[in-house]
């Protein structure tokens, strides 16, 4: 019997209906949470989502309603999301709030539910007692995860057994909003499982794979990678967000103990684990069984790149393992792949010619990754369809592709391709990253790139574990560059123009204002890509900079 998203699988499934597949050829599997203590039999998350959907239906949840998801990353997680989607809903999953300013929190959710028209919003038990007094004036009805579990609710309501099509939403994941307000992406059970079945084809998932992850269930990756992995039938290991940040190193320790092979996580996840082991610390990890870390969800650095194979060479991590992948929420995940096996390709162009032409021509200045081809299911091209090296709109088209967003906002050119808003060219079919386009920043006419001013600025010393962005602002001679550090008095001065000096030698921009601010003042989406436009707004309504 084949698992749900088997390559030799052509016919999509409902999520639930892949779900139930798999809880009978792998009904003891486990999905552990170790930072909550909990596990999770695949066997019990078909049951739990039975009961789940058997009591959303008694409070009013019907086919076609959207229904909002907050949890850490913790069983009901899972359980409240398949138990939505058996019961015909679409599941919107809600990023959990950074601080403790919930009335703030309040309003951006607020935004997000308008948009999304939710009926409900499930809360997990965990966090229910301090989140939905304060969810309470939003309109949905909050419903605590506690309220939703036990068999006895099969007996009350038995599960509904709505007819779902493939072709129905089954999730609205919203968007990061790094370059605007998040977005509700509308993806279908179909899309879900071509994007799992595509992933599992092109790194060749196989039972004796585990998969461990950090990331949030809310976020894309997170989901996406963690839902391939149950298809396939492998062990999960769902560590939280909140406990890799305070210790990558610990995290690492976690994953290579349990023999973990696949991973996921964005590039700033590989600069927190070099920061936190260093060199001498290697012998003490056996990261041999790793053979899958994909590095995608913000622009991969090379110079991150290069440094982890190097420091981590030693503990077994083979250049190969590191898999650098392009892809968005408006294609359900990953877009494009590096072949199974291969090192990381990186290109070296003069950075000068590819901001004035749009060219990618050898030189020295600026590295690139390259992204892989397009994955099983996707098509890619670069505008209408420039030539190799030419920069241009990332355009998508395939099976794993939203048919649009919450309220209908135009996304596709005329001839049917995904616009995605990303600046790149190709190379031999190969995808390279090259910026946002909203992100552009017009100095005296020339195009610049903020990766590039970044790049310069982010090993001047002083500069907070390299966090910087470079932003444009209203006076179009010069470009605003922001960085986080600890330094007072005298030593801002000198740091500032340390910047400037780097910035100047290294992207040829001698008018850089510099702005520094204190570690974590940088916004970052739920994901960890830098809010550029945010900061840029934030400089404009507040103009407190030291220059």
């Amino acid at each position: 019997m084949t698992t749900p998203c088997d390559p030799a699988r052509t016919e999509p499934m409902t999520l639930h209906a892949a779900l139930d597949l798999v809880a009978v050829q792998h009904p003891d599997q486990l999905i552990r949470f170790p930072d909550e203590d909990a596990t999770l039999r695949y066997d019990a998350l078909a049951a739990g989502s039975r009961s789940m959907a058997a009591a959303l239906a008694h409070r009013g949840v019907r086919p076609g309603d959207r229904v909002g998801v907050l949890s850490p990353n913790a069983p009901e997680f899972l359980q409240s999301l398949f138990g939505i989607v058996r019961a015909g809903a679409a599941a919107a999953p809600l990023a959990l709030p950074l601080g403790t300013d919930l009335a703030d929190y309040a309003a951006r959710i607020q935004r997000i539910v308008t948009a999304a028209g939710m009926s409900h919003i499930v809360v997990s038990h965990r966090i229910a007692a301090r989140i939905a007094p304060a969810l309470g004036a939003l309109g949905p009805e909050i419903v605590d995860s506690a309220d939703l579990d036990g068999a006895d609710l099969l007996a009350e309501a038995p599960t509904p057994d709505p007819d779902v099509a493939v072709t129905a939403a089954a999730i609205v994941q919203f968007t990061s909003g790094s370059t605007a307000a998040p977005k509700g992406v509308v993806l279908t059970h179909a899309n879900v499982w071509h994007c799992a079945r595509s992933i599992t084809e092109a790194i060749h998932l196989g039972p004796d794979d585990v998969h461990g992850s950090w990331l949030p269930l809310f976020h894309d990756m997170g989901l996406f990678g963690a839902v391939t992995g149950l298809f396939r039938g492998i062990p999960l290991h769902l560590w939280s967000p909140a406990g890799f940040v305070r210790r990558p190193a610990r995290w690492l320790e976690a994953f290579a103990q349990v023999r973990g092979t696949i991973s996921t996580m964005p590039n700033f996840g590989y600069d927190a684990l070099l920061d936190a082991v260093p060199p001498e610390r290697i012998a003490g990890y056996d990261l041999s069984a790793w053979r899958v870390a994909f590095n995608g969800a913000e622009a991969v650095q090379p110079a991150s790149v290069a440094a982890f194979l190097e420091r981590f060479a030693p503990a077994g991590f083979r250049p190969a393992t590191m898999v650098p992948a392009y892809g968005m929420a408006e294609v359900t995940l990953v877009a494009t792949l590096p072949p199974s096996g291969r090192a990381p390709v990186m290109e070296w162009v003069d950075r000068e010619e590819l901001a004035v032409t749009g060219r990618a021509v050898p030189g020295t200045t600026r590295g690139l990754v390259g992204l892989g081809r397009a994955v099983p299911g996707m098509e890619v091209r670069i505008g209408a369809g420039e030539s190799d090296g030419v920069v241009g709109e990332v355009q998508l088209r395939g099976a794993m592709a939203t048919s649009g967003y919450l309220g209908g906002e135009p996304l596709f050119t005329d001839d049917g391709w995904m616009r995605s808003g990303d600046l790149g060219y190709l190379r031999d079919g190969e995808l390279f990253f090259t910026g946002r386009l909203k992100e552009m920043i017009t100095v005296a006419g020339r195009n610049v790139y903020p990766l590039d001013v970044e790049d310069a600025a982010r090993d001047v010393d002083g500069v907070h574990k390299g966090r910087c962005v470079a932003v444009a602002q209203d006076d179009p001679e010069r470009v605003v560059l922001v960085a986080e550090t600890t330094a007072t008095g005298d030593d801002r001065a000198a740091l500032v123009a340390r910047i400037r000096a780097a910035v100047a030698a290294r992207a040829d921009l001698p008018g850089v204002t510099v702005h520094l601010v204190s570690p974590r003042t940088i916004p970052r989406t739920s994901s960890g890509k830098l809010r550029r436009l945010d900061m840029a707004g934030r400089i404009r309504d507040n103009d407190r900079v030291n220059r």
